[in-house]
C-alpha cells in the first residue's frame, strides 16, 4: 500500500513555496529597477555638474545598476612629475565628489574631496586623496559626549548619579566648545522655496517649488494644475511671479516645458530628490512656514505616508539674521520670486550670515 507521501517527488515544490519565490523574484526585479534608475540619475547629475564647470571628461559617467565614474584626467607615472588619475562620482549627502587612482586611469578608489571648482581637480591630480575610500563622517558631538560620559560612569560607584549627571553636562560642554563655532547644521543642507496663492491651500494654490542642495543637486517644478486665472488676477503674482514661469510666445503657461508637470507628478519628483540625499538632511527656508506646509501637502500632511527622507521641519534664515544683528541680506543674484533662484539665494545668504556670526 502506498501513502500520499510516498507518491510525491522529493524534488517537487509546494505551491506556497513557488508563489513565495515568484514574489521574491518580483521584489528583486523592482529593487534592481530602482537601483538602475537611481544610478542613471546620479550619473546624469555628475555629467551635468561637469558641464556646468566647463569640464569635458575623458570618459563621462555612465550607469548600470551602479554609477561608473567619469574619468576626468589620466595621471602621469613619471617620478619627476607624478600625477594621479582623477575621477568624478556621486556620493550621498555630498553630491559630486572626486576620487583618485593609478595614473593609467584603470580605477579610482581613494576619496579626494568634493568637486566645486576646476581647481579641485588640479589639486587632487597633484596631491592625491585622503587615504580613505570614502568621506570621513561629520563628528556627532552629542554622541561623543554621551559615550565618553557613559564610559567614565562605568568606573564610578553606583551611588554617584549626581556626579554622573555632572560629567554628562561637562563632557558635552567641553566637546561643544571644541566643535566648529557658530551656527552649524546636521548633514546635507537643503533650501526650499515655493511660490503660491497665499489663501489657497489646495493643490491649485501651489505655483512652483524649488529645492537646492548645492551645485548639481536641484529640483524645480511648476504646477500645471495651478489656478492660472487667479494667479493672473492678482497684481503681485501677475507682475512678479508669472513672468519667471515657462511661458509660450503668447504669454501662456508652456505645458510642454519639462519643468511643468501635474500636481500628482510633483510628489514622486520630490521623493526622488530627497531619496538621493539620504536621511541626514537639514531643511532651510526664509520665513517659510507656508513653504514647508506646501511641500508636506503633497502627502496630505500624513507623516505615516510621507517617506522618512522628507524633512518634517525646517530651520529658518530669519533666525540666522537675528543672530547676525538683523543685517540686510546680500543682493539677490538671480530672479526674485523664481522658486529655485530664491532657494539658491538662501544658500548664499546663509553663508554670508554665518560669516558674520562666527
Amino acid at each position: 500500500m502506498t501513502t500520499p507521501e510516498s507518491t510525491a517527488s522529493p524534488a517537487a515544490k509546494p505551491d506556497w513555496l513557488i508563489e513565495a519565490e515568484k514574489e521574491e523574484q518580483r521584489r528583486d526585479a523592482e529593487k534592481e529597477q530602482l537601483q538602475r534608475e537611481q544610478a542613471a540619475r546620479h550619473a546624469q547629475t555628475v555629467n551635468t555638474h561637469l558641464a556646468a564647470l566647463g569640464i569635458a571628461p575623458v570618459r563621462p559617467a555612465t550607469a548600470t545598476r551602479w554609477v561608473h565614474p567619469a574619468l576626468l584626467a589620466f595621471g602621469n607615472a613619471s617620478e619627476a612629475d607624478y600625477a594621479y588619475a582623477v575621477y568624478a562620482n556621486y556620493q550621498d549627502n555630498l553630491g559630486v565628489v572626486l576620487f583618485v587612482g593609478d595614473p593609467q586611469g584603470n580605477h579610482g578608489t581613494e576619496f579626494a574631496g568634493e568637486l566645486r571648482t576646476v581647481a579641485d581637480v588640479v589639486r587632487a591630480r597633484r596631491e592625491g586623496g585622503t587615504g580613505t575610500s570614502s568621506p570621513q563622517p561629520r563628528p556627532g558631538w552629542r554622541g561623543i559626549a554621551e559615550r565618553e560620559a557613559r564610559t567614565t560612569a562605568q568606573h564610578l560607584p553606583s551611588d554617584t548619579s549626581a556626579l554622573c549627571d555632572a560629567l554628562h553636562g561637562l563632557t558635552a560642554a567641553v566637546l561643544a566648545h571644541q566643535a566648529p563655532s557658530g551656527d552649524t547644521a546636521v548633514g546635507t543642507e537643503v533650501d526650499l522655496d515655493c511660490e503660491f496663492l497665499t489663501d489657497d491651500l489646495t493643490p491649485s494654490g501651489l505655483v512652483s517649488l524649488g529645492l537646492s542642495a548645492g551645485p548639481g543637486r536641484t529640483l524645480y517644478v511648476v504646477n500645471a494644475d495651478m489656478d492660472v486665472a487667479e494667479v493672473l488676477r492678482r497684481p503681485f503674482m501677475r507682475e512678479q511671479v508669472w513672468p519667471h514661469l515657462p511661458l509660450t510666445a503668447d504669454g501662456s503657461l508652456n505645458r510642454n516645458h519639462p519643468d511643468v508637470c501635474s500636481y500628482a507628478e510633483i510628489r514622486p519628483k520630490v521623493e526622488a530628490f530627497f531619496a538621493d540625499l539620504g536621511r541626514d538632511t537639514t531643511l532651510w527656508t526664509h520665513c517659510g512656514a507656508q513653504d514647508v506646509i506646501r511641500m508636506h501637502a503633497l502627502w496630505r500632511h500624513d507623516w505615516v505616508v510621507m517617506p522618512d527622507t522628507i524633512p518634517q521641519w525646517g530651520d529658518d534664515l530669519a533666525r540666522l539674521r537675528r543672530l547676525a544683528g538683523g543685517v540686510q541680506l546680500p543682493p539677490h543674484t538671480g530672479r526674485p520670486h523664481h522658486a529655485l533662484d530664491d532657494a539658491e539665494h538662501q544658500r548664499q545668504a546663509r553663508a554670508y550670515l554665518r560669516g558674520l556670526i562666527n
